[in-house]
């Protein structure tokens, strides 16, 4: 077996536990969001986003794992475990391009369905008790008001989630006179802008930063495999001893020099 070059196997383990710290942050992180919807009842254990959740927690389960047969292979110098961290590494690659190209697709597709579905809800009057719900999470959330048309979505019947606060980043606007929200003489100020840009932009963003994470990572995970193959390379090469040659006149001893001297 050959010998691996210090630099290489220093460098090699070093992206191999970045990238494991890298897994248990985002494990992390994945949970705390998951138990933050799951609090507020955003989702439930038999939803498709919570089975997304318990694909990500596999995912990162099989990722470390196969970074901890990487550390064992490259320092008990088993070639066997080497190469099922470089397999599984490059199936966890393909699995996040696979991710990644959905995302790219749904950039575009996405946000026509979300238009499409929150102009459904439109006139606001006839919405119902759980889509006013919704509506005032959102309008609270990102500062708006309204879907499509701001405050005029709501026909007059302005809920309290348009009232706008003090440190509101968005413009704000007066409430209209024939609005619920209206005084005499002591204006009451509402936010101006539609949810529905505002929301659309924040998924963009949230696609677009995933999509760029996801591919931090793969980019991690190629270079780890790269160096995994030149240390497999370097394992496998067979290195050379020296060849002994016989001599008579070693075996006899030359003593003329000697005697000479």
């Amino acid at each position: 077996m050959g010998t691996v070059n210090i630099w290489l196997k220093r460098s090699y383990v070093g992206l191999t536990c970045f990238i494991m710290i890298t897994c248990v942050i985002m494990c992390g992180f994945t949970l705390f969001h998951h138990g933050v919807m799951y609090k507020e009842e955003e989702i439930d254990n038999s939803s498709g986003a919570s089975k997304g959740v318990h694909m990500f927690y596999v995912f990162y389960a099989a990722s470390f794992l196969f970074c901890v047969f990487g550390l064992f292979g490259i320092f008990k110098k088993k070639t066997w475990a080497l190469i099922v961290f470089t397999v599984g590494i490059i199936i966890c690659s393909l699995a996040s391009l696979l991710v990644a190209t959905v995302l790219m697709i749904g950039q575009s597709m996405f946000p026509h369905f979300v238009e499409a579905e929150y102009l459904s809800m439109l006139p606001l009057t006839n919405a119902t008790e759980t889509v006013t719900e919704a509506l005032d999470l959102l309008q609270s959330e990102f500062e708006c008001c309204g879907i499509d048309q701001g405050y005029r979505d709501w026909m007059g019947d302005i809920p309290h989630s348009c009232l706008c606060v003090e440190d509101s980043t968005n413009p704000c606007v007066a409430a209209p006179r024939n609005s619920t929200l209206y005084e005499d003489g002591n204006p009451v100020m509402i936010y101006a802008e539609p949810c529905l840009p505002i929301f659309l932009e924040s998924i963009d963003r949230l696609i677009k930063g995933t999509f760029g994470l996801i591919l931090g990572i793969m980019i991690l995970w190629l270079l780890s495999v790269v160096l995994c193959g030149v240390i497999l390379c370097q394992m496998n090469r067979k290195e050379e001893t020296p060849k002994v040659v016989y001599s008579k006149e070693a075996k006899a001893g030359n003593y003329s020099s000697l005697t000479e001297a």
